[in-house]
């Protein structure tokens, strides 16, 4: 009797031993930290962002030298010269750019007696402001006629820049020298020479 007593009094401390060992060591779970997981900080989501829009623009062909716009750098030009009723009028700059969801060309020139500015659909032709004022300054000079095309001018500055594609562009006189100024998104901006062609 008394060895039955000791066995079950053996077993249930065997019992109870296992069991507190079984319930000091649970067995760990890994911890998962969610917010590491799937929060980005939001400065780096915008860059991304930034960077996505960038590069499906470029691939999508949205730059200005995708555009056949409908109004070329001449009709421009013919549509200033007819406006103000002469073509003996210095053209100091043109620029052409996206304003208010619609492309413009924006031309300024000038005589004897007057400046004149023009800004023109460059859809439609149609003509979105113009103003002529009495001045006799004289400011630069444009040769129109001796200038490289805009697509020529763009395609120079795409492959100087190596990325990125062309959000607007002017044409206009910097330090005695005729150039295209031409602003790239998600590259670097092009100064190109409008007579010969080189990049500066």
């Amino acid at each position: 009797m008394n060895n039955v007593k000791r066995m079950t009094i053996g077993t249930l401390t065997l019992s109870g031993a296992l069991l507190l060992a079984a319930c000091s060591s649970p067995a760990k779970e890994p911890i998962i930290d969610e917010q590491a997981e799937t929060e980005i900080p939001a400065e780096k989501e915008l860059e991304t962002d930034e960077q996505n829009t960038k590069g499906r623009k470029a691939q999508e062909g949205q730059g200005l030298e995708h555009l056949a716009l409908e109004v070329t750098l001449d009709d421009a030009l013919d549509v200033f010269f007819d406006t103000f009723g002469s073509e003996e009028i210095n053209i100091e700059s043109v620029e052409l750019e996206k304003e208010n969801g619609r492309y413009e060309y924006e031309i300024e020139g000038w005589d004897a007696n007057y400046d004149y500015e023009l800004i023109l659909d460059a859809e439609t032709s149609e003509i979105v402001e113009q103003e002529k004022e009495e001045d006799n300054d004289q400011d630069d000079i444009i040769d129109i006629e001796s200038v490289i095309s805009p697509l020529e001018a763009m395609e120079a500055a795409l492959e100087a820049s190596g990325s990125g594609y062309v959000e607007e562009w002017e044409l206009e006189v910097e330090n005695n020298r005729t150039i295209y100024d031409i602003d790239i998104s998600g590259g670097d901006d092009q100064k190109v020479d409008a007579l010969t062609g080189e990049v500066l």
